[in-house]
């Protein structure tokens, strides 16, 4: 009966531990979105002010935004890989441990499985996108949902349909369960 509570309760522990980490990340990466838009705005009001009518200053800001947004995406898959490593080193601190039981090894070893399974369909989705011509795209994975950001001023339907198709064929989630949405340049 002992041995029983032990292992809901390192079960309960594990899942909860998950569960902050990806609330963590979720509110970390809502915080450089924000941060995001109002360097956008703040650029964009810097070069209203200084009324720039050339078009080597037009380029100049397209390429400065192009990098700024570029480093954004940069930004969350690092934010990711950080959340994803830590999640993993807290498995493998339960894996490694002797004193926890083979049930809960067992199921500490699935997550592991099942976090390197997730990366690898985000990475493949990730490419996927660029290849049908997108300049970037993040792809966040979690719980039957899989949210799409693509570096794009605008998405047509067409591009959302075309998106969502590979995201569908690639997971097997519902088109209900994959939100895409654009990062502005």
């Amino acid at each position: 009966m002992m041995y029983l509570k032990k292992k809901s309760i390192a079960i309960a522990s594990l899942v909860l531990l998950i569960a902050i980490a990806f609330v963590i990340n979720y509110n970390y990466q809502n915080g450089i979105n924000k941060n995001a838009s109002s360097k956008n705005s703040l650029n964009s009001q810097l070069i209203d002010n200084s009324k720039v009518s050339t078009s080597s200053s037009a380029n100049e800001q397209t390429e400065a935004t192009t990098t700024l947004s570029s480093g954004l995406f940069a930004s969350y898959r690092q934010d990711r890989d950080i959340n994803r490593s830590r999640s993993l080193e807290a498995l493998q601190e339960i894996v490694n441990n002797k004193n926890t039981s083979q049930e809960t090894r067992d199921e500490a070893q699935k997550q592991i499985i099942k976090l390197t399974e997730t990366n690898q369909k985000e990475l493949i989705l990730e490419n996927l996108i660029k290849a049908k011509g997108f300049q970037d795209a993040i792809v966040l994975i979690d719980n039957n949902t899989a949210n799409v950001i693509v570096q794009a001023d605008k998405l047509s339907a067409q591009e959302v349909a075309k998106i969502q198709d590979v995201v569908s064929q690639q997971t097997g989630f519902p088109l209900d369960n994959i939100k895409i949405m654009n990062r502005m340049n």
